[in-house]
C-alpha cells in the first residue's frame, strides 16, 4: 500500500449507541475518527485554500428583512485532504443512517470576525451533513427541533425577529479528532454569531441518498 493510497482515518464504523443516539435526536458526535496530526493537516490545508474560497452560488438563502442581511456570504473552498477524509467516511454516514448515501461536496466556510450563521435548514444535497472545526474558535451550532418542518420563510421570520431568542436550542459543539453527524436538511439550526478577530473556518461534509 503506498502512502497516497493509506486509510486517512482511525475508524470509518459507528457503534451502535451512536446510530441510537442520530435516530433519537438526528445529530450526534462522531469523536476519535483521526489522530491530533491528521487535525493538524486540516487545519494547516484550511488555512491555505483560503486564498481560493469564494461565496457559494448555491446553497440556502434565509429570507430576511434588509436589516439583518449580511455584509457579505460566508467563503468556502475544498480541498484534496478534505476530499480523502469526506470519500473515507462514506461508509460511517451509511452505517450510522441505514441509508445509501453518497458524497456530494465538502468544503471549508470561512468566517472573519464573526462566525454567525443565520436560522436555516441545508439543502437536499445534504442529507447528512458531518461537520468540524478545521481551525479558530467556532461557537456551537443551535438545533431547534421544535421547528422541524418549518419553511425557509419561517425561519426568515424569526431570524428577522428581535425578540427571537438567538440563544435557544440545542447546542452542538464539534470534537477536535471528529466530526458532528447532523441531520440538517431536516433540523433547523443556526450559530449565534460571537465578534472576535480573525479568521476561522468549518469543514462540512455532505451526503445524499441515492434513492
Amino acid at each position: 500500500m503506498t502512502a497516497a493510497s493509506e486509510a486517512l482515518l482511525h475508524r470509518t464504523t459507528v457503534t451502535r449507541a451512536e446510530q441510537h443516539s442520530y435516530a433519537a435526536h438526528g445529530h450526534v458526535r462522531l469523536p476519535g475518527l483521526w489522530d491530533r496530526a491528521l487535525a493538524g493537516r486540516i487545519a494547516a490545508e484550511g488555512r491555505a485554500r483560503h486564498a481560493a474560497a469564494v461565496i457559494p452560488r448555491r446553497g440556502p438563502r434565509t429570507p430576511v428583512v434588509a436589516r439583518r442581511l449580511p455584509a457579505r456570504g460566508t467563503p468556502a473552498a475544498g480541498g484534496p485532504l478534505l476530499a480523502r477524509i469526506h470519500l473515507e467516511l462514506t461508509g460511517a454516514a451509511r452505517a450510522l443512517t441505514g441509508r445509501l448515501l453518497v458524497p456530494t461536496f465538502a468544503a471549508y466556510g470561512y468566517y472573519e470576525d464573526d462566525d454567525e450563521v443565520f436560522l436555516h435548514i441545508d439543502t437536499e444535497q445534504c442529507g447528512l451533513t458531518l461537520l468540524t472545526t478545521a481551525f479558530g474558535d467556532v461557537g456551537p451550532l443551535h438545533v431547534h427541533p421544535g421547528l422541524t418542518g418549518s419553511t425557509m420563510e419561517r425561519l426568515g421570520a424569526l431570524e428577522s425577529d428581535p425578540a427571537w431568542d438567538r440563544h435557544g436550542g440545542t447546542r452542538l459543539t464539534y470534537p477536535d479528532t471528529g466530526v458532528t453527524a447532523l441531520n440538517g436538511h431536516v433540523l433547523p439550526h443556526h450559530r449565534p454569531g460571537r465578534r472576535a478577530p480573525g479568521l476561522r473556518a468549518v469543514a462540512a461534509l455532505c451526503y445524499r441518498p441515492l434513492f
